[in-house]
């Protein structure tokens, strides 16, 4: 059975994206969300980097793809288990493909951009996923030109963190990376892998 994407789209936008009257928090699909400028998010973690220095980039990029592995995974874990999820996705879903179908749909209304197209292998347990408009491009094009490196990090522990929730038992048993990204080469997609960890701490 498919999921309709337009139809979690609706629903997920007549909820309101608001906070609370009380306390000001955005409490949708059992998670606490949270509204703030692009620019924030991603200069936090560009300066972050530059801090480190040059020596230390690879490590930097890491420790950044790590936080949003996490991320992804509580939040997304929280998603599937909320009210939200059951009530909209979950009657919807016979297969894994379905599940990370209902994910897609999720995200896709979250605003870090939009996952174009996935291709999940079952078997050997492999994503391919597409996304246009990266939130990071465009800030990073305006501010600094082309890059020499992918730069999308939060969408590279995304596509980890579904991995884990749809084969693994916790974080970690799967990585991503970043194949192509449209601050390197221009134009509006990057394409991110998501495999099975095969090696412990790079080892």
């Amino acid at each position: 059975m498919s999921i309709d994407h337009n139809a979690v789209r609706e629903a997920f936008l007549s909820m309101g994206l608001y906070g609370d009257p009380e306390n000001g928090l955005i409490r949708r699909f059992g998670v606490l969300l949270y509204i703030a400028p692009v620019d924030y998010w991603v200069a936090r973690e560009l300066d972050f980097i530059s801090k480190m220095g040059a020596s230390a980039r690879k490590l930097s990029e890491n420790v950044l793809i790590d936080a949003a592995h996490w991320c992804a995974y509580g939040t997304f874990g929280g998603i599937m288990a909320s009210a939200e999820w059951a009530a909209m996705i979950a009657p919807h879903i016979q297969t894994v493909h379905d599940k990370l179908s209902g994910l897609v749909a999720v995200t896709n209304c979250l605003g870090w951009g939009h996952i174009s197209d996935f291709q999940l292998d079952e078997q050997n347990q492999t994503l391919e996923l597409t996304v246009e408009h990266s939130y990071y491009v465009g800030y990073w094009l305006d501010k600094y030109g082309k890059s020499e490196r992918p730069i999308c990090y939060m969408w590279t522990g995304v596509a980890a963190g579904y991995m884990d929730l749809l084969f693994g038992n916790k974080v970690h048993e799967f990585a991503a990376e970043e194949v192509e990204c449209a601050a390197v080469t221009g134009g509006t997609r990057c394409r991110f892998r998501a495999e099975r960890l095969k090696k412990k701490f790079a080892l």
